[in-house]
């Protein structure tokens, strides 16, 4: 569900940013002799909503931030927007307190103008808000992933339980440390007897951030001798360029598909991952694969 909260929330925040800024313009826009009551019935329930949608963005914005792939205090124009919120919601609480002391709705408006166009770069940063289809593809994968994973798990543990029973039943003692339950022999390198591989270039396909990323992988040898992203509907290059430079690199000097996730890419990190399973797959002679 981390995709779906990370762009239902994304989606919110803007929404909230143009509820919150358009106040002020329908009030510019309905001044004069053809004032329309209804804009200014509009307005006047904005307004009255204005506290609770400024507080509903901060949350909001929080949240996006935490689920997203970047950190959430690193230096992006996404934080920005989060920072300058807080910074409106204050001089809103300042305005309250000290009516007297300071014109406080004029930095109020002209935290607005900068909170759009943080907002603006940050769209532009990340290439713009993920599409619907987009969205309900993704959000679609991540759930077949997770009933995929909790099935893989359910059937690894009832396989270790009926081992364990069957050794019991067999007056044969056994220590806990035969039971493969350790990650590390999970992951464990490809090429020390595990798996034999078909020379040739394979195609995989998984689904990182966005849909449908693509790898060409080529295996000489029962060695991963290149791995190329060919294709990919990533979202913002700041964050799935590090990916993409990095991670071919790591499974080609490690000789295995999984490897480290990059810090503030972990979606095209491990569609990158699952793309090279996917390839690898195909070239399979004898042996099991790691898994993701």
């Amino acid at each position: 569900m981390t995709l779906f909260i990370n762009v239902a929330t994304a989606w919110i925040s803007v929404a909230l940013i143009v509820l919150l800024a358009i106040i002020y313009l329908l009030r510019i826009v309905n001044k004069g002799k053809r004032k329309s009551k209804l804009i200014a019935k509009i307005n006047k329930k904005l307004r009255n909503s204005h506290k609770p949608m400024g507080m509903a963005f901060v949350i909001f914005a929080c949240i996006h931030g935490f689920f997203s792939s970047g950190a959430i205090l690193s230096f992006n124009f996404g934080t920005l927007c989060m920072v300058t919120g807080i910074l409106l919601g204050l001089t809103y609480l300042f305005r309250k307190i000290f009516p007297k002391n300071f014109l406080w709705i004029k930095p109020h408006r002209w935290l607005t103008v900068v909170l759009i166009v943080f907002l603006g770069l940050h769209l532009w940063q990340i290439g713009g808000i993920m599409g619907p289809a987009t969205f309900f593809t993704g959000v679609t994968s991540e759930i077949e992933n997770s009933v995929e994973e909790l099935y893989r798990s359910t059937a690894t543990q009832t396989a270790t339980q009926t081992e364990t029973a069957s050794t019991a039943n067999s007056g044969t003692s056994s220590n806990s440390s035969t039971v493969v339950t350790d990650s590390v022999v999970t992951k464990a390198n490809l090429f020390m007897g595990n798996v034999d591989l078909k020379d040739g270039t394979y195609t995989g396909v998984a689904n990182g951030y966005g849909p449908n990323l693509t790898v060409s992988v080529t295996v000489a040898s029962n060695v991963i001798t290149d791995v190329q992203v060919v294709s990919q509907n990533e979202v913002g290059v700041q964050h799935y360029g590090r990916a993409i430079n990095a991670v071919p690199a790591e499974i080609i000097a490690n000789q295995t598909p999984v490897v480290d996730t990059i810090s503030g890419a972990t979606y095209t990190s491990k569609g990158i991952m699952k793309a090279v399973i996917n390839a690898l797959g195909k070239a399979v002679i004898s042996g099991t694969l790691p898994s993701l």
